[in-house]
């Protein structure tokens, strides 16, 4: 007679370090396939763990290569502006251009390059209550700066876009930005003064 068990009437009770449980008999069968199954899913979270560890450390990171250069707008250096080097379906790096230079950082690759530089100018002409409302905001935000969002403490609303389309917001010029090479990009603008 097996020691796990006992007769008791007409049904056998399986006792387990000494007590009596219910339900069917433990054998040696049932354990090691209880093992057999727990170490199949530990094995598998593992490797799932560790493939998307090794995925996610390896993948698709993107790398960067240093880009400097000037930047004139008919021949004369643009005093202050950005440039923006733009790989497709990555964030922009974009940079200062001062006294006519930048230095910085681009995604490795094909790059859309725009400019935008700023001067005093005619903006568009409004109507009177669209003055009184500009001027009205103004106040409110100089009075309260940095409370309800608005425009930055630098804003002018004379200051327009001198930079060509072509070279702004509907750019097409691009730049090939390299690892490891110098990456210099000397930009002229032309456009009507």
């Amino acid at each position: 007679m097996n020691p796990r068990t006992r007769p008791v009437g007409d049904d056998v009770v399986h006792f387990v370090a000494g007590r009596p449980v219910a339900g069917p008999p433990v054998t040696r069968y049932s354990l090691s396939h209880a093992r057999l199954i727990m170490n199949r899913l530990l094995g598998f979270s593992l490797a799932l763990i560790l493939a998307t560890v090794v995925g996610c450390q390896r993948g698709d990171q993107p790398k960067y290569a240093n880009v400097k250069g000037t930047v004139t707008y008919n021949g004369k250096p643009i005093d202050k502006g950005q440039i923006t080097f733009a790989l497709e379906g990555r964030p922009p790096s974009t940079m200062d251009v001062v006294a006519g230079k930048y230095n910085g950082q681009a995604m490795v690759g094909s790059n859309k390059v725009s400019i935008s530089a700023k001067r005093k100018g005619t903006g568009p002409k409004l109507s009177k209550d669209a003055e009184t409302q500009v001027k009205g905001y103004q106040e409110k935000f100089k009075a309260q700066p940095g409370q309800f969002g608005g425009p930055p403490s630098d804003y002018d609303p004379a200051m327009v876009e001198y930079i060509p389309p072509e070279w702004g917001t509907r750019s097409t010029q691009m730049r090939v930005v390299e690892s490891g090479a110098p990456n210099e990009f000397n930009i002229d603008v032309t456009g009507k003064d």
